[in-house]
């Protein structure tokens, strides 16, 4: 990617590309010195899935659906590769659509070939709104802020479950379109009750933030997770069938049973129990689909807990 996304979802969202709520060393002090280091930036103001997400422009930039693009969005409105955005050796920066499907407008009017954007323009693609602007420091940081608070959960770094909830619908819309497999797993950890009762809720919340992130380390770049509530986990993983999807669950099965998380020098040996469901074998529907995981997971408890079930 040529762009540096600072947006805060695992579906196309990259890291931060400025520290925020501080100011670097060498960070201009004066407004003039401010002004003079804007540089072009796009933040989405108006989305379901993308709200807060936020980037530079570096080079040609692609906006589309498509997962390569540079700039990708999560709206089926939104062609495969809709628009670029080009600078130009001048310093304007040129807006282009590309053929798509439902057309590309600058604060409501139509585009026809080239057009320069302004300082503050509005760009609307499918039913996603996208401000360009010139941008400091101060506005990266409050950019990163807003789209922190937005679309991460704060213990576990996952994804809000907002934003995991609109990514699943729109990566199952997706993959019926493709007729392309997608698992879904609900999670519920075993002992936390016990670590909360033992040692007092600072040490269950510890728990559950750390088997978060051994969640997202586990999936890595094949799904996408998000803290259901409490300490229940759900994640989808497009492609996958029933028996790979499992098997991804076994994974994660096996990395919390193992990991030996401690506080305080007090060790802490919570497991997890799994349940799976996949399209095309549930509807082609998220809600059938996380219905049908929790009723697997169910089975799970049921089983004597630590376990995974299809």
């Amino acid at each position: 990617m040529n762009l540096h996304d600072t947006g805060p979802s695992s579906y196309c969202m990259g890291q931060h590309a400025l520290e925020t709520g501080t100011l670097r060393e060498d960070a201009p002090s004066t407004p003039h010195e401010i002004q003079s280091t804007k540089r072009a930036f796009l933040s989405v103001i108006r989305s379901r899935a993308d709200i807060g997400v936020h980037a530079f422009l570096v080079g040609r930039t692609v906006i589309g659906r498509n997962t390569t693009c540079t700039f990708p969005l999560h709206d089926l409105k939104v062609s495969g590769h809709h628009a670029t955005i080009t600078p130009e050796r001048d310093g304007e920066y040129i807006l282009e659509d590309m053929n798509s499907t439902n057309g590309t407008r600058v604060d409501g009017t139509a585009i026809l070939g080239r057009t320069v954007l302004r300082d503050g323009d509005k760009i609307l693609i499918g039913e996603t709104v996208i401000r360009f602007s010139l941008a400091d420091e101060f506005d990266i940081d409050f950019h990163s802020e807003v789209a922190t608070l937005v679309g991460t959960d704060p213990l576990t770094g996952l994804p809000s479950k907002r934003r995991f909830d609109e990514a699943l619908e729109f990566t199952l819309q997706n993959m019926v379109r493709r007729d392309t497999p997608l698992a879904v797993l609900m999670m519920d950890m075993d002992g936390v009750k016990q670590i909360n009762d033992t040692h007092g809720h600072l040490y269950g919340a510890h728990v559950i933030g750390e088997t978060g992130r051994l969640i997202a380390k586990v999936l890595g770049s094949t799904g996408q997770a998000c803290r259901f509530g409490g300490d229940e986990f759900s994640a989808f993983l497009p492609g996958h069938q029933l028996d790979a999807a499992c098997s991804i669950g076994e994974q994660i099965r096996k990395a919390v049973e193992s990991a030996g998380f401690e506080k305080n020098g007090i060790a802490l040996r919570p497991t997890i129990s799994i349940g799976v469901s996949c399209y095309p074998n549930t509807p082609a529907d998220s809600l059938s689909l996380i219905t049908s995981a929790d009723a697997a997971l169910y089975r799970a408890k049921a089983k004597g807990k630590n376990c995974v079930t299809g």
